[in-house]
């Protein structure tokens, strides 16, 4: 990986799950963790804490959700290979607020 990896950012994390980086890319390029949330491509029933997103959005190759519930600080290391990013201003709003909404800010 060159570089470090950015806000916005999709990465296949251990060869199987992909996930949406949500920290901060000053925080991204100084630390040793960076903050994800999971995606999983079961998208029969996406909740209000969930957003989905379509595999030409981002360069999946199904159609997901962001699991904003499960988030959680991952070692850079585990990061194997970037799939794409999302850049769409109403995913991206969703997201934020899905977020500010779950820490009650």
């Amino acid at each position: 990986m060159t570089g470090y990896p950015k806000k916005g950012e999709i990465y296949l994390i251990n060869k199987k799950i992909p996930a949406l980086i949500l920290s901060n890319d000053i925080h991204n390029q100084y630390s040793p963790l960076i903050t994800v949330a999971p995606l999983s491509s079961k998208t029969n029933k996406v909740y209000p804490f969930e957003i989905y997103i379509s595999k030409t959005m981002a360069g999946l190759h199904e159609n997901s959700k962001i699991m904003i519930i499960q988030l959680r600080s991952i070692d850079k290391k585990r990061l194997i290979n970037k799939i794409g990013n999302i850049e769409d201003k109403e995913v991206i709003n969703k997201i934020n607020q899905v977020i500010t909404e779950h820490f009650d800010l």
